[in-house]
């Protein structure tokens, strides 16, 4: 009997503390895009904390990888979002990385017209030439 207990409280504390983990459901890994300007099978991707950010969301975070024969990128990472045929750009992150970046945060422009979508987007270098821009997939900013 006890041991049935046992069991039945680990289980509960098991699907309790592992199994509502909304943070991560909410986490939006972006696709593998090619960067051949960086190395022949040189490919690059980013994570961002939500697909759809709430009203009070004030930043986007994020961090980028890459496989293939990269090197050493720097970059610079913002949100964005079209207005009137331009993109209106929030203040961004930068650095550079060989594999991961840390997690990063950009700070959403207080100015963005709501509600609106938008993306991630991340100018690449390497050894001071552009390779490339990372768009991720549509950001969702709902009214404030």
């Amino acid at each position: 009997m006890k041991k049935k207990l046992l069991i039945l409280t680990f289980a509960f504390f098991a699907i309790f503390f592992f199994g509502f983990d909304k943070d991560e459901a909410d986490a939006a890994t972006h696709s593998w895009q090619k960067f051949p300007k960086a190395g022949s099978t040189c490919e690059v991707r980013a994570w961002t904390d939500y697909l759809t950010y709430t009203k009070r969301a004030t930043s986007v975070d994020f961090y980028l990888e890459s496989r293939g024969n990269c090197g050493r990128l720097d970059y610079f990472g913002t949100p964005t979002i079209l207005k009137g045929g331009n993109y209106d750009i929030s203040p961004g992150a930068s650095g550079y990385f060989s594999f991961k970046t840390p997690v990063k945060r950009a700070i959403l422009n207080k100015d963005f017209v709501r509600p609106s979508s938008g993306e991630l987007l991340v100018n690449l270098s390497k050894n001071g030439r552009n390779v490339g821009v990372y768009s991720s997939k549509k950001l969702s900013y709902p009214n404030r």
